[in-house]
């Protein structure tokens, strides 16, 4: 199976700073008072390679081994990107106790011989200080490095030759694709200072992060039987559950599915199946919340499940398709805890919301509902 392209990330990369507005930034280097601190960007990134893939493209034999890495020590920003991983980031993370010890530790360790999963740890440390910082040239300065990191983390990403990869290059591989999938909803909360008309649609916005999620969640699914057989199995395994609300969600995939019945005998275009396979598999992800599972466990798989054609529907702004959204928007609320995600949920339920005539607002009334994020003028 051949690599699929890694999407276009046109959006997120549209939010970069200005020219003008970062003449002392530079995207190669950032200068501080004592220091100067270079992101090397090397030219090719070996160390999560299938051997197979690696050999034919060097034209050598292939290798046993992952190729020892010949990086710089690292900066002084890393070492403080480092730092801040392993005091702070690494929590939000993690769901449980034992989840806590691997992302703290043992992945940082695994980081030290794989650059490509170190890049990813740097990157999310970098955008969390950026979020967190009140001076605008530190954010930016944050922003720059997490953008650098992330950038080269992504080289590291494969979706074909799992079967070749040794278990340290499948664990590092799983990891580095978790904390790609949160990178990219924390970049687009961090204030990027843009004129209200200059900033992007913010479902346009979801769209793309949403393409990158699929992407991601489909290498990451490539490792998972390996990874569950490894020291990163607690991070994989089924978590213990119990209800935390009223079971609503049979009645309310119950509700979208006759509707979905109604508008395809109403009209010989619309895509039935399509929508069918999204209530479908959303279906599970809702029963999951319902009874007390963890938001993180599965908020992603959605993404990765729902036919491609999906996207289209929600781009083209098919109401159908912004309500079905709508109530995937409820999982991502119930994750608004964790920094990355923050109010991601509620911003795209007000924007549908906002949207959809008043024919719709029944079959809204439950996602609105179950978040309570938006005010009565609102509704």
């Amino acid at each position: 199976m051949l690599d699929a392209p890694r999407p276009r990330l046109t959006r997120l990369q549209s939010k970069a700073r200005s020219a003008s507005s970062i003449s002392s930034l530079s995207a190669a280097s950032v200068s501080t008072a004592d220091t100067s601190i270079s992101i090397a960007t090397p030219s090719v990134m070996t160390d999560l390679v299938p051997r197979s893939k690696l050999a034919k493209e060097e034209g050598q034999p292939p290798v046993a081994q992952v190729p020892s890495e010949t990086e710089n020590p690292l900066h002084l920003q890393d070492l403080e990107l480092t730092m801040h991983w392993c005091t702070t980031t690494y929590r939000s993370m993690a769901r449980d106790r034992t989840a806590e010890a691997l992302w703290q530790t043992t992945i940082p360790q695994l980081s030290l011989r794989f650059p490509s999963l170190r890049h990813g740890l740097l990157a999310l440390s970098a955008l969390q200080l950026a979020g967190a910082t009140q001076s605008a040239e530190r954010r930016w300065k944050y922003l720059l490095a997490a953008r650098e990191h992330q950038a080269q983390a992504l080289t590291g990403i494969h979706l074909d030759g799992a079967d070749e990869l040794t278990q340290s290059q499948c664990n590092a591989s799983f990891a580095l694709c978790c904390v790609l999938l949160v990178w990219s909803f924390g970049y687009c909360l961090i204030d990027d200072s843009m004129d209200e008309d200059e900033k992007p649609d913010i479902l346009d916005e979801f769209l793309e992060v949403f393409e990158l999620t699929r992407w991601l969640v489909r290498a990451l699914m490539t490792t998972m039987e390996r990874v569950a057989a490894g020291e990163l199995w607690p991070l994989v395994r089924p978590a213990v559950s119990c209800p935390t609300m009223p079971d609503m969600s049979r009645l309310v995939v119950l509700a979208m599915r006759r509707r979905n019945g109604i508008e395809a005998a109403r009209d010989a275009t619309h895509e039935t199946g399509v929508y069918e396979c999204a209530i479908e598999n959303l279906s599970s992800c809702l029963e999951r919340l319902m009874n007390g599972g963890e938001p993180k466990d599965f908020a992603f798989c959605w993404t990765f499940r729902v036919p491609g054609r999906f996207q289209d529907l929600v781009r083209e702004r098919q109401p159908f398709a912004l309500v079905v959204l709508a109530h995937y928007a409820v999982i991502l609320h119930h994750l608004r805890d964790s920094w990355w995600m923050g109010n991601w949920g509620a911003l795209i339920l007000k924007e549908i919301v906002d949207q959809l005539g008043p024919e719709w607002r029944e079959l809204l009334s439950w996602p609105i509902d179950a978040t309570g994020c938006l005010l009565p003028e609102e509704v």
